[in-house]
């Protein structure tokens, strides 16, 4: 019967931590995929997606989070749409800076914004 009791409370100890545990990401989400089929598909203009995305980088550091893999490029692009090659190219260095690896890819994306040079 001891056994029984202290197998049932050890039980509800260990059911009531994982029920506290939070369900954590990686990265903050957040509309971010929504987002990037809007933009593909062209159903708002380049201004109102850039707007979305500045407001999906504030939510993001609100939850204190790291914005998504792609999301500063993604927003550089669409700098890059309206002629902002200054808030493009910065972008695409935050990109460079949060994933590393992108760097190849960055760099091509500022120099073809460049002209190629």
């Amino acid at each position: 019967m001891k056994k029984v009791v202290v197998t049932l409370i050890a039980t509800l100890f260990l059911a009531a931590c994982a029920h506290n545990q939070q369900n954590t990401t990686m990265y903050y989400w957040g509309d971010y995929q929504r987002l990037q089929y809007q933009a593909l598909t062209e159903k708002n203009m380049p201004e109102e997606q850039i707007a979305s995305m500045e407001k999906y980088f504030i939510e993001a550091s609100n939850h204190n989070s790291k914005p998504a893999p792609g999301a500063h490029a993604h927003l550089g692009m669409l700098y890059a749409k309206i002629g902002n090659r200054a808030g493009a190219k910065d972008q695409f260095e935050l990109e460079k800076q949060a994933f590393p690896e992108s760097t190849a890819y960055m760099n091509f994306m500022i120099k073809n914004m460049n002209g190629g040079k």
